[in-house]
Protein backbone atom coordinates (compact mmCIF):
# COMPACT_ATOMS: atom_id res chain seq x y z
CA UNK A 1 0.00 0.00 0.00
CA UNK A 2 1.48 3.55 -1.13
CA UNK A 3 1.70 5.52 1.90
CA UNK A 4 -0.50 8.49 2.99
CA UNK A 5 0.27 11.30 1.48
CA UNK A 6 0.07 13.78 4.36
CA UNK A 7 -0.22 17.53 4.20
CA UNK A 8 -0.10 17.43 0.02
CA UNK A 9 -0.21 21.27 0.05
CA UNK A 10 2.68 21.54 2.53
CA UNK A 11 0.82 23.93 5.02
CA UNK A 12 1.53 24.62 7.94
CA UNK A 13 0.24 22.09 10.99
CA UNK A 14 -0.59 22.13 14.08
CA UNK A 15 -1.04 19.60 16.43
CA UNK A 16 -3.08 19.98 19.45
CA UNK A 17 -4.01 16.86 22.01
CA UNK A 18 -6.43 16.84 25.21
CA UNK A 19 -5.82 15.98 28.42
CA UNK A 20 -7.23 12.58 29.99
CA UNK A 21 -4.36 11.08 31.91
CA UNK A 22 -3.92 7.55 30.58
CA UNK A 23 -6.08 8.00 27.81
CA UNK A 24 -3.61 9.74 26.11
CA UNK A 25 -2.95 6.23 24.87
CA UNK A 26 -5.27 6.65 22.55
CA UNK A 27 -4.17 9.61 20.43
CA UNK A 28 -0.46 8.40 20.52
CA UNK A 29 -1.93 5.17 18.96
CA UNK A 30 -3.29 7.61 16.80
CA UNK A 31 0.03 9.53 15.84
CA UNK A 32 1.76 6.04 15.63
CA UNK A 33 -0.53 4.45 13.71
CA UNK A 34 0.02 7.88 11.46
CA UNK A 35 3.17 7.16 10.72
CA UNK A 36 2.80 4.33 9.95
CA UNK A 37 0.65 5.28 7.16
CA UNK A 38 2.51 8.23 5.84
CA UNK A 39 6.13 6.77 6.67
CA UNK A 40 7.33 9.56 8.68
CA UNK A 41 8.15 10.28 12.19
CA UNK A 42 5.68 12.68 13.96
CA UNK A 43 7.86 15.39 14.44
CA UNK A 44 8.40 15.72 10.89
CA UNK A 45 4.81 16.04 9.90
CA UNK A 46 3.75 19.18 12.57
CA UNK A 47 5.27 22.59 12.88
CA UNK A 48 3.86 23.10 16.37
CA UNK A 49 2.44 20.54 19.27
CA UNK A 50 0.55 21.67 22.12
CA UNK A 51 -0.92 19.76 24.38
CA UNK A 52 -2.68 19.66 28.41
CA UNK A 53 -1.87 17.19 30.84
CA UNK A 54 -1.52 14.08 28.99
CA UNK A 55 -1.54 16.11 25.96
CA UNK A 56 1.35 18.21 27.50
CA UNK A 57 3.18 14.78 27.72
CA UNK A 58 2.92 13.54 24.65
CA UNK A 59 3.66 17.15 22.84
CA UNK A 60 6.72 17.14 24.87
CA UNK A 61 7.98 14.26 23.35
CA UNK A 62 7.37 14.69 19.59
CA UNK A 63 8.87 18.17 20.46
CA UNK A 64 11.77 16.67 21.72
CA UNK A 65 12.18 14.34 18.58
CA UNK A 66 10.43 11.40 19.86
CA UNK A 67 8.76 9.34 17.47
CA UNK A 68 4.74 8.52 18.32
CA UNK A 69 5.83 4.71 18.40
CA UNK A 70 8.68 5.66 21.03
CA UNK A 71 5.65 7.37 23.25
CA UNK A 72 3.59 4.52 23.05
CA UNK A 73 6.39 2.06 24.25
CA UNK A 74 8.43 4.10 26.47
CA UNK A 75 6.32 6.77 28.02
CA UNK A 76 2.37 4.97 28.43
CA UNK A 77 3.08 0.90 27.89
CA UNK A 78 6.26 1.55 30.78
CA UNK A 79 6.66 4.56 32.61
CA UNK A 80 3.41 6.11 33.21
CA UNK A 81 1.40 2.84 34.58
CA UNK A 82 4.23 2.51 36.89
CA UNK A 83 2.87 6.24 38.80
CA UNK A 84 -0.14 4.60 39.22
CA UNK A 85 1.04 1.04 40.64
CA UNK A 86 3.41 2.18 42.67
CA UNK A 87 1.26 3.20 45.14
CA UNK A 88 -0.26 1.35 47.79
CA UNK A 89 -3.44 -0.51 46.70
CA UNK A 90 -6.75 -1.62 48.23
CA UNK A 91 -7.69 -0.59 51.46
CA UNK A 92 -3.90 0.67 52.22
CA UNK A 93 -4.36 3.17 49.15
CA UNK A 94 -7.45 5.07 51.05
CA UNK A 95 -6.01 4.92 54.30
CA UNK A 96 -3.06 6.97 53.13
CA UNK A 97 -5.21 9.29 51.13
CA UNK A 98 -7.80 9.66 54.56
CA UNK A 99 -4.58 10.35 56.45
CA UNK A 100 -2.96 12.84 53.88
CA UNK A 101 -6.13 14.87 54.69
CA UNK A 102 -7.64 14.01 51.33
CA UNK A 103 -5.20 15.91 49.66
CA UNK A 104 -4.29 14.29 46.40
CA UNK A 105 -4.45 10.42 45.49
CA UNK A 106 -1.24 10.14 43.69
CA UNK A 107 2.17 11.50 44.39
CA UNK A 108 4.48 13.86 42.27
CA UNK A 109 7.57 12.33 42.82
CA UNK A 110 7.11 9.15 41.15
CA UNK A 111 5.53 11.14 38.18
CA UNK A 112 8.59 13.04 37.36
CA UNK A 113 10.70 10.13 37.63
CA UNK A 114 9.11 8.94 34.53
CA UNK A 115 9.31 12.56 33.33
CA UNK A 116 12.88 13.60 33.63
CA UNK A 117 14.58 11.12 31.48
CA UNK A 118 12.57 12.19 28.19
CA UNK A 119 13.32 15.32 28.69
CA UNK A 120 16.56 15.76 30.87
CA UNK A 121 18.02 19.13 31.06
CA UNK A 122 16.10 20.86 28.69
CA UNK A 123 14.17 24.04 29.19
CA UNK A 124 11.68 25.75 27.36
CA UNK A 125 14.56 28.10 26.19
CA UNK A 126 16.93 25.75 24.59
CA UNK A 127 14.40 23.45 23.61
CA UNK A 128 15.10 24.97 19.89
CA UNK A 129 19.00 25.34 20.21
CA UNK A 130 20.08 22.79 18.10
CA UNK A 131 17.47 23.03 15.58
CA UNK A 132 18.91 23.23 11.55
CA UNK A 133 16.75 24.06 8.33
CA UNK A 134 16.82 20.30 7.58
CA UNK A 135 15.76 19.59 11.53
CA UNK A 136 13.32 21.71 13.12
CA UNK A 137 11.64 20.70 16.18
CA UNK A 138 8.52 21.92 16.07
CA UNK A 139 7.04 25.00 18.15
CA UNK A 140 6.45 23.69 21.80
CA UNK A 141 3.09 25.02 24.10
CA UNK A 142 0.98 23.69 26.88
CA UNK A 143 -1.29 25.31 29.48
CA UNK A 144 -0.87 25.42 33.29
CA UNK A 145 -3.14 27.37 35.85
CA UNK A 146 -1.72 29.13 38.69
CA UNK A 147 -4.39 28.93 41.56
CA UNK A 148 -2.74 32.29 43.18
CA UNK A 149 -3.41 34.00 40.80
CA UNK A 150 -6.53 32.21 39.50
CA UNK A 151 -4.41 32.99 36.45
CA UNK A 152 -4.22 29.90 33.41
CA UNK A 153 -0.02 30.20 32.00
CA UNK A 154 0.48 29.32 27.74
CA UNK A 155 3.86 28.08 27.93
CA UNK A 156 5.72 28.28 24.25
CA UNK A 157 9.01 27.82 22.84
CA UNK A 158 8.91 30.48 20.65
CA UNK A 159 7.52 33.90 19.87
CA UNK A 160 6.53 36.84 21.83
CA UNK A 161 5.60 34.45 24.92
CA UNK A 162 9.07 32.31 24.95
CA UNK A 163 10.80 35.17 27.28
CA UNK A 164 8.38 34.81 29.97
CA UNK A 165 8.93 30.82 30.68
CA UNK A 166 12.30 30.58 29.04
CA UNK A 167 14.31 29.41 32.15
CA UNK A 168 10.97 26.83 33.01
CA UNK A 169 12.62 23.16 33.18
CA UNK A 170 10.91 21.50 30.25
CA UNK A 171 9.83 18.38 32.89
CA UNK A 172 8.32 20.97 35.51
CA UNK A 173 5.98 22.57 32.77
CA UNK A 174 4.71 19.40 31.91
CA UNK A 175 4.28 18.02 35.26
CA UNK A 176 2.35 21.40 36.26
CA UNK A 177 0.45 20.94 32.98
CA UNK A 178 -0.64 17.14 34.14
CA UNK A 179 -1.29 17.84 38.01
CA UNK A 180 -4.67 17.04 37.91
CA UNK A 181 -6.50 18.43 41.47
CA UNK A 182 -7.75 15.41 43.68
CA UNK A 183 -5.19 13.36 41.68
CA UNK A 184 -1.62 14.88 42.21
CA UNK A 185 -0.76 17.98 44.35
CA UNK A 186 -0.44 21.09 42.91
CA UNK A 187 3.51 21.62 41.38
CA UNK A 188 5.35 24.30 44.10
CA UNK A 189 2.35 24.28 45.73
CA UNK A 190 0.80 26.23 43.05
CA UNK A 191 0.77 24.81 39.50
CA UNK A 192 -2.36 22.75 38.36
CA UNK A 193 -3.60 21.09 35.38
CA UNK A 194 -4.37 23.15 32.56
CA UNK A 195 -7.29 21.81 32.30
CA UNK A 196 -8.40 23.52 35.59
CA UNK A 197 -10.57 25.95 34.04
CA UNK A 198 -11.36 26.01 30.25
CA UNK A 199 -8.68 24.45 28.48
CA UNK A 200 -8.99 20.86 28.91
CA UNK A 201 -8.55 20.63 24.87
CA UNK A 202 -6.09 23.39 24.23
CA UNK A 203 -7.01 24.13 20.46
CA UNK A 204 -8.53 27.71 20.65
CA UNK A 205 -5.14 28.65 23.21
CA UNK A 206 -3.27 27.24 20.50
CA UNK A 207 -4.69 28.44 17.41
CA UNK A 208 -4.55 31.84 18.97
CA UNK A 209 -0.57 32.19 19.86
CA UNK A 210 0.60 30.19 16.43
CA UNK A 211 -2.18 33.16 14.56
CA UNK A 212 -2.54 36.05 16.37
CA UNK A 213 1.48 35.92 18.43
CA UNK A 214 3.84 33.60 16.71
CA UNK A 215 2.31 34.59 13.30
CA UNK A 216 4.12 35.26 9.86
CA UNK A 217 7.64 34.90 11.47
CA UNK A 218 6.78 31.27 11.74
CA UNK A 219 4.63 30.90 8.58
CA UNK A 220 1.00 30.69 10.91
CA UNK A 221 -1.02 32.98 8.02
CA UNK A 222 -4.39 32.95 6.56
CA UNK A 223 -5.30 29.86 4.40
CA UNK A 224 -1.91 28.78 5.08
CA UNK A 225 -2.59 26.67 8.38
CA UNK A 226 -3.86 22.96 8.76
CA UNK A 227 -4.72 22.03 12.79
CA UNK A 228 -5.11 18.59 13.77
CA UNK A 229 -6.88 18.71 17.08
CA UNK A 230 -7.03 14.90 18.94
CA UNK A 231 -9.31 13.97 21.81
CA UNK A 232 -8.55 11.38 24.19
CA UNK A 233 -12.00 9.59 23.57
CA UNK A 234 -15.41 10.70 24.32
CA UNK A 235 -17.79 9.55 26.71
CA UNK A 236 -21.48 10.07 26.45
CA UNK A 237 -22.12 10.97 30.19
CA UNK A 238 -25.75 10.74 30.24
CA UNK A 239 -28.07 9.73 32.58
CA UNK A 240 -31.75 8.09 32.53
CA UNK A 241 -34.66 10.10 32.95
CA UNK A 242 -35.71 11.35 36.66
CA UNK A 243 -31.53 10.30 37.58
CA UNK A 244 -31.23 13.89 38.76
CA UNK A 245 -33.75 13.78 41.50
CA UNK A 246 -31.72 10.87 43.40
CA UNK A 247 -28.27 12.47 43.09
CA UNK A 248 -26.24 13.23 46.61
CA UNK A 249 -23.15 15.14 47.32
CA UNK A 250 -21.22 12.87 45.54
CA UNK A 251 -23.40 12.63 42.06
CA UNK A 252 -23.25 16.26 41.83
CA UNK A 253 -19.39 16.34 42.21
CA UNK A 254 -18.62 13.83 39.88
CA UNK A 255 -21.44 15.39 37.55
CA UNK A 256 -20.32 19.06 37.84
CA UNK A 257 -16.50 17.82 37.50
CA UNK A 258 -17.31 15.05 34.58
CA UNK A 259 -19.83 17.34 32.16
CA UNK A 260 -17.45 20.72 33.23
CA UNK A 261 -14.50 19.50 31.37
CA UNK A 262 -16.32 17.44 28.63
CA UNK A 263 -18.06 20.60 27.88
CA UNK A 264 -15.15 22.98 27.89
CA UNK A 265 -13.27 20.49 25.30
CA UNK A 266 -16.54 20.76 22.57
CA UNK A 267 -17.04 24.48 23.57
CA UNK A 268 -13.06 24.96 22.63
CA UNK A 269 -13.81 22.92 19.47
CA UNK A 270 -17.05 25.40 18.31
CA UNK A 271 -15.00 28.51 19.41
CA UNK A 272 -12.12 27.60 17.25
CA UNK A 273 -14.32 26.24 14.26
CA UNK A 274 -16.16 29.77 14.43
CA UNK A 275 -13.18 31.92 14.94
CA UNK A 276 -10.93 31.03 12.50
CA UNK A 277 -13.01 28.54 9.74
CA UNK A 278 -11.73 31.33 7.00
CA UNK A 279 -7.96 31.51 8.00
CA UNK A 280 -7.08 27.80 8.70
CA UNK A 281 -8.40 24.26 7.78
CA UNK A 282 -9.36 23.34 11.55
CA UNK A 283 -10.41 19.43 12.09
CA UNK A 284 -11.06 17.33 15.26
CA UNK A 285 -10.42 13.63 15.78
CA UNK A 286 -11.59 11.65 18.71
CA UNK A 287 -13.39 8.71 19.16
CA UNK A 288 -16.75 7.33 20.86
CA UNK A 289 -16.19 5.25 23.78
CA UNK A 290 -19.47 3.66 23.48
CA UNK A 291 -19.13 -0.31 23.29
CA UNK A 292 -21.55 -0.74 19.97
CA UNK A 293 -19.12 2.21 18.32
CA UNK A 294 -15.73 0.18 19.55
CA UNK A 295 -16.82 -2.66 18.40
CA UNK A 296 -18.93 -2.39 15.48
CA UNK A 297 -17.85 0.67 13.35
CA UNK A 298 -13.58 0.60 14.62
CA UNK A 299 -14.09 -3.97 14.27
CA UNK A 300 -12.37 -3.85 17.73
CA UNK A 301 -13.29 -7.43 19.71
CA UNK A 302 -14.73 -6.45 23.16
CA UNK A 303 -14.73 -10.23 24.39
CA UNK A 304 -13.66 -10.53 27.81
CA UNK A 305 -11.73 -6.98 27.83
CA UNK A 306 -12.76 -3.89 29.74
CA UNK A 307 -15.80 -1.44 29.22
CA UNK A 308 -15.01 0.97 26.82
CA UNK A 309 -17.04 3.84 28.74
CA UNK A 310 -15.46 2.86 31.88
CA UNK A 311 -11.98 3.99 30.61
CA UNK A 312 -10.84 6.71 32.58
CA UNK A 313 -7.35 9.07 33.88
CA UNK A 314 -6.04 6.25 35.83
CA UNK A 315 -6.47 3.16 33.68
CA UNK A 316 -3.11 1.80 33.74
CA UNK A 317 -3.49 -2.27 33.58
CA UNK A 318 -2.41 -4.10 30.84
CA UNK A 319 -5.46 -4.87 29.45
CA UNK A 320 -7.05 -1.25 29.12
CA UNK A 321 -3.87 0.28 27.84
CA UNK A 322 -3.71 -2.70 24.92
CA UNK A 323 -7.49 -1.62 24.54
CA UNK A 324 -7.37 2.01 24.16
CA UNK A 325 -4.05 1.48 21.83
CA UNK A 326 -6.23 -1.01 19.45
CA UNK A 327 -9.14 1.83 19.54
CA UNK A 328 -6.40 4.26 18.76
CA UNK A 329 -5.17 2.44 16.25
CA UNK A 330 -8.72 1.43 14.78
CA UNK A 331 -9.98 4.78 14.23
CA UNK A 332 -6.83 5.89 12.73
CA UNK A 333 -7.04 3.97 9.80
CA UNK A 334 -10.99 4.77 9.96
CA UNK A 335 -11.00 8.12 9.44
CA UNK A 336 -9.67 10.44 6.22
CA UNK A 337 -6.86 12.20 7.36
CA UNK A 338 -7.09 14.71 4.44
CA UNK A 339 -10.29 15.61 4.84
CA UNK A 340 -10.80 19.49 5.49
CA UNK A 341 -12.82 19.90 8.26
CA UNK A 342 -12.86 16.89 9.67
CA UNK A 343 -15.42 16.37 12.86
CA UNK A 344 -16.19 13.50 14.12
CA UNK A 345 -19.63 13.98 14.04
CA UNK A 346 -22.55 14.45 11.14
CA UNK A 347 -23.71 17.67 11.84
CA UNK A 348 -26.56 18.62 9.34
CA UNK A 349 -29.97 17.11 11.35
CA UNK A 350 -31.09 16.03 8.03
CA UNK A 351 -28.37 13.62 7.42
CA UNK A 352 -29.44 9.93 8.46
CA UNK A 353 -26.25 9.62 10.15
CA UNK A 354 -26.72 12.42 12.61
CA UNK A 355 -26.68 11.33 15.96
CA UNK A 356 -25.06 7.76 15.59
CA UNK A 357 -21.52 8.67 15.20
CA UNK A 358 -19.18 8.23 12.32
CA UNK A 359 -16.20 6.59 11.92
CA UNK A 360 -15.85 5.94 15.16
CA UNK A 361 -16.84 9.54 16.33
CA UNK A 362 -19.70 10.46 18.68
CA UNK A 363 -22.63 12.61 18.05
CA UNK A 364 -23.00 15.68 17.65
CA UNK A 365 -24.11 17.14 21.78
CA UNK A 366 -28.08 17.84 21.74
CA UNK A 367 -29.26 15.08 19.05
CA UNK A 368 -31.21 13.56 21.70
CA UNK A 369 -34.80 14.01 21.76
CA UNK A 370 -36.57 16.71 24.14
CA UNK A 371 -39.13 14.89 25.80
CA UNK A 372 -41.20 16.03 28.43
CA UNK A 373 -42.79 14.10 31.18
CA UNK A 374 -45.22 15.02 33.67
CA UNK A 375 -46.01 18.06 35.26
CA UNK A 376 -43.50 19.99 37.81
CA UNK A 377 -46.28 22.07 39.74
CA UNK A 378 -49.45 21.01 40.23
Amino acid sequence: MAPLEFNPGNKKVILSVDGGGMRGVIAVAMLAELETMTGKPVHQLFDMVAGTSTGAIIAAGIATGMTAHDLLEQVYRDALPGVFRRQPQGIQFWIRYVLNGLRHLYELRPFLDTLGPLVEGITIGNLHDNDTPENKRPIFFLTTRDIRANNTYYVVSKGPGRKEFADWPLSGAVLASSAAPIYFPPVLGNLVDGGVGLYVNPCLAASVEAMEYIGAAEGFVDNEVMHFSLGTGYIANTRPSGAGGRFWLKDWIEYLIITGLDDSALQQVFVTQALYRRRMDFRRYNPFLDTASVREVLGVALAGRPNPATLGLDSFTPEAVALMEEIGRAYARKVDWNQPGYTPWVRDRSHPDHGKGRDGGHPLPGTLPVVWHGTPYR
